[in-house]
C-alpha cells in the first residue's frame, strides 16, 4: 500500500467537518422553546491515554489502546466506536475496528499510514466528540539498509535495521535458492503498480529491484513476495538480453538493458494505474533505436544516458519519450566546448550531483586512440534540451583518476568525485580545483573496497531517521563490510556512524523507509551507486 503521511492534517479537516454537521444535527433535534429557561450544564468528556501516533508490525502485533475517560457528571453513559482510515488520498472510507473503552485491535492489515478515530458519545444528552491518532503499520521488510551481494556466480540481499538486527540471504529463504548470474545493480521504487494475478486488482507498494547478468526480480517490500522475474516482466516474450537496471520516473517505471530503454506508464497517485510489464524498447522519435551504456543518471523526472549507437548524449522525459540534446548552449554567448553527440570517446562513469537543486553531471571519457587517456565532461543537465556541456578537462596524466575502477560522486555536500583505483586505493578528485588526494577514512580497517555511493534519505516526515552517508563497502576473508561515514569539504569527517558486517560482496546499496512514497524522489538516491 502506498501511503501519504502528510494527507493526516487533511483527513483532520475533514472529520472536523464531519463532526460540525452531525453536532449541527443534533443542536436542531434538541431545540425546542417551551419557555423554560433553566438551563442545566453540558456534561464535558475528558479523554487521557491516548498518543499523537502509534507504529505496529503487520500480521504480529495487537494495537491495545486503554483511554481514561472520564465525565463531568456521574452516571452518564458513554458510546465508544473506534474506525480506521487509510491516510492517503482525501476519500474516507470509515472501517469499524471496535466498540468498547479498551481497543484491542490485530493489525492485520497492509504497511501503510492510517489514521485510528475514537468517536465518543454521550448518550445522555447525544453530545459526540472524536480524538485521533495516526498508525504506522510497517512489516520486518519495511526499513532499513538493503545489501545486494555477490556469492560467486548467485545474488542474494541482507536487509540491517537500525536496531542492528539483520535478515541474511533473503532470497534464499524466500525462493529456496539465490538468483543466478552475477549481480549488477539492485534498485528502489516507493510506488511501483502491477496486477495482481489472483484478485486481478492493481496493487500500488514499495519495490525492491534486482537485476543479474541473466535474471530479475521485482520484489514486494511488504513481504519480499516475487512480483516478475525477467521471464514474466514483458507483455510478451522475453528478449535475449543483459538487464541492467529498473527505476521509478515520474509517470512510470524505468528498464535499461544493453538492448535499449524500456517504459512502463502507471502513477497511481494521479489515478493511472498499471501492470507494471514492459513492452518493446523505447525508440527515438520511434523509429530509431538505441544502446544505452549500463551507466546513467537518474532523477524523479528524467533519466540521462549515453547511446553507443551514435556516441551521444539522450534523455528519456517522464513520460518515457526519448529525446536527443540540441547543438546550441541555452546561453548564444556560452562557448560550446564540444557537441552533445558524435563524441569520439568510450564513455566510463556517468555521475550526477545535485547540490543547490541543480542537476550536475560528471562523466568520465577515455580516449579511444590513447589508452589510459581520460577527460572529464562537467554537465549542466537541467539546461535540457540545450546542450549540456559545459566544461571538459583532460586528465593530466600522472593523476591516479586514470586507474579508477570504481568513480561516484559527494552527491548532496560537495562536488567531489570518489574513486578506487586498481591497486584498491582511495582517493578524492576536486574537479573545480583538478587536484587530487588519498583518503584514509577514519577507523577503516581494510580490504578489497567493491562498492561506493553516497545513499542518503533526507525527506522531513521521517527526521529521526534522516541522514546522508559516503559508504564504502570492502570484501575480505568471504565476508563484506559496510562502512557509512558522515563528509564534511568532501571528505569522510570522523569514525563510521555505522558498519554492517556479512557474507559476500556488496555490490549495491539501497535505504527503504516506510514514509518513502511517489512524491520522495527527491529525498533519496535514484542512482544505483558503485559505477
Amino acid at each position: 500500500m502506498n501511503t501519504n503521511y502528510n494527507n493526516v492534517s487533511m483527513k483532520t479537516i475533514i472529520y472536523q467537518i464531519v463532526f460540525f454537521h452531525l453536532f449541527t444535527l443534533f443542536l436542531g433535534a434538541c431545540y425546542d422553546d417551551n419557555g423554560n429557561y433553566d438551563y442545566e450544564e453540558i456534561s464535558k468528556i475528558t479523554v487521557n491515554g491516548l498518543e499523537k501516533s502509534y507504529s505496529c508490525v503487520a500480521f504480529q502485533d495487537t494495537l491495545h489502546l486503554q483511554p481514561a475517560v472520564i465525565s463531568s457528571h456521574v452516571g452518564d453513559e458513554i458510546e465508544y466506536l473506534w474506525t480506521l482510515n487509510p491516510a492517503s488520498g482525501d476519500e474516507i472510507t470509515l472501517d469499524t475496528i471496535g466498540t468498547e473503552r479498551v481497543l484491542n485491535f490485530p493489525v492485520n492489515i497492509s504497511q501503510g499510514f492510517y489514521d485510528i478515530v475514537l468517536w465518543i458519545t454521550n448518550k445522555s444528552n447525544g453530545v459526540s466528540e472524536f480524538h485521533e491518532s495516526s498508525l504506522n503499520v510497517v512489516t520486518q521488510f519495511s526499513e532499513g539498509f538493503y545489501f545486494l551481494k555477490d556469492l560467486g556466480q548467485v545474488a542474494d540481499i541482507d536487509l540491517h535495521r537500525w536496531d542492528g538486527t539483520c535478515i541474511q540471504n533473503i532470497m534464499r529463504k524466500m525462493e529456496g535458492k539465490s538468483l543466478s548470474g552475477l549481480p549488477v545493480s539492485l534498485g528502489l521504487d516507493p510506488g511501483y503498480c502491477f496486477l495482481h494475478p489472483e484478485t486481478v486488482k492493481y496493487v500500488t507498494t514499495k519495490a525492491l529491484t534486482i537485476c543479474t547478468q541473466n535474471d530479475v526480480r521485482i520484489l514486494n517490500i511488504e513481504d519480499m513476495s516475487t512480483i516478475y522475474t525477467h521471464a514474466t516482466m514483458f507483455i510478451g516474450e522475453k528478449p535475449d538480453e543483459k538487464p541492467v537496471y529498473i527505476w521509478r520516473i515520474f509517470n512510470g517505471v524505468g528498464y535499461v538493458s544493453d538492448l535499449g530503454i524500456y517504459f512502463s506508464a502507471q502513477g497511481s497517485m494521479f489515478g493511472s494505474y498499471g501492470t507494471g510489464k514492459f513492452g518493446y524498447p523505447v525508440m527515438l522519435n520511434a523509429v530509431e533505436e538505441t544502446r544505452p551504456t549500463r551507466h546513467g543518471i537518474c532523477d524523479a523526472s528524467y533519466y540521462f544516458f549515453f547511446d553507443l549507437l551514435k556516441d551521444r548524449f539522450m534523455y528519456m522525459d517522464f513520460n518515457g519519450t526519448l529525446y536527443t540534446f540540441r547543438d546550441q548552449p541555452k546561453n548564444e554567448e556560452d562557448k560550446v566546448p564540444c557537441l552533445p553527440s558524435g563524441i569520439n570517446l568510450d564513455l566510463k562513469f556517468f555521475m550526477r550531483n545535485y547540490i543547490g537543486w541543480k542537476n550536475t553531471g560528471f562523466a568520465i571519457f577515455e580516449d579511444r586512440q590513447i589508452a589510459g587517456k581520460h577527460y572529464l565532461y562537467t554537465m549542466a543537465l537541467g539546461e535540457k534540451p540545450y546542450n549540456p556541456i559545459k566544461k571538459i578537462t583532460e586528465i593530466p596524466a600522472i593523476f591516479k583518476l586514470n586507474e579508477a575502477k570504481l568513480c561516484v560522486t559527494d552527491e548532496l555536500n560537495s562536488k567531489i568525485l570518489y574513486f578506487v583505483t586498481e591497486d584498491n586505493a582511495l582517493y578524492t578528485y576536486d574537479p573545480a580545483l583538478s587536484s587530487e588526494e588519498v583518503l584514509y577514512p577514519e577507523g577503516f580497517d581494510g580490504g578489497e573496497i567493491t562498492y561506493l555511493g553516497n545513499r542518503y534519505w533526507t525527506q522531513t516526515n521521517d527526521d529521526t531517521h534522516n541522514f546522508n552517508y559516503m559508504v564504502i563497502a570492502t570484501y575480505k576473508n568471504n565476508k563484506y563490510k559496510v562502512y557509512m561515514y558522515e563528509t564534511l569539504g568532501g571528505k569522510t569527517y570522523g569514525k563510521p556512524k555505522y558498519v554492517f558486517e556479512g557474507d559476500g560482496k556488496i555490490v549495491g546499496v539501497q535505504y527503504v523507509s516506510p514514509h518513502m512514497n511517489m512524491q520522495s524522489g527527491k529525498f533519496f538516491p535514484l542512482s544505483f551507486g558503485g559505477e
